[in-house]
């Protein structure tokens, strides 16, 4: 179940305490290493830094030579694609870092997780496909939910992908200290 947060309710809900049931107990909560989580775009900047580069040759070419000057204002919307691309980029996931939590209690994991409008996926512990280790430093990772092979699961409704893995993982934990912590607590929760 995917749960959006409201305008009204956002300072109210802005805490996954407030999706707690009654008689629920967390059993871990974090928030993904800062560092790890905002680093992870940092692909995008070498593509803006070849558009940036782009840019400024064109911007050469065209000023310097007999042709108009006119046709350097088409270069101003690659420009500032290619700065968000090179830089940019960084303030968003650092905001979005802000807005990311999670949760695993007793019953559910539940996700915190958006940029400018962020919304709280809830799942049960018992509808929770297979959970998989991806290692991203020596104590940093994700723990991602994966169908397991010849399982025949796909999304359910209210589960959404996560860019940029591919289409059989869905939103999982990312980005946080001792991921193998977080899974024993969900697998064992889900036996439980």
């Amino acid at each position: 179940m995917k749960t959006q947060l409201a305008g009204a309710n956002k300072a109210v809900a802005a805490s996954l305490d407030s999706y707690l049931g009654p008689g629920e107990h967390v059993l871990w909560r974090g928030k993904p290493v800062r560092r790890d989580f905002v680093l992870r775009t940092w692909p995008l900047s070498v593509f803006g830094l070849l558009l940036v580069t782009s840019v400024f040759i064109f911007e050469t070419v065209i000023l310097t030579t007999e042709a108009p000057d006119e046709l350097a204002l088409y270069a101003v919307p690659f420009i500032l694609f290619g700065l968000y691309m090179f830089a940019g980029h960084f303030l968003i996931t650092s905001y979005e870092w802000a807005q990311t939590e999670y949760m695993v209690t007793d019953l559910r994991v539940l996700i915190r997780h958006g940029i400018f409008s962020p919304s709280v996926t809830v799942y049960s512990l018992l509808g929770l496909p297979h959970t998989l280790i991806e290692m991203h430093g020596k104590s940093v990772g994700n723990v991602m939910f994966k169908p397991r092979e010849g399982d025949g699961y796909g999304p359910w409704p209210g589960y959404s992908n996560m860019w940029p893995y591919a289409p059989d993982y869905l939103v999982g934990i990312l980005y946080v200290q001792n991921p193998e912590r977080v899974q024993q607590v969900i697998e064992q929760a889900r036996r439980s």
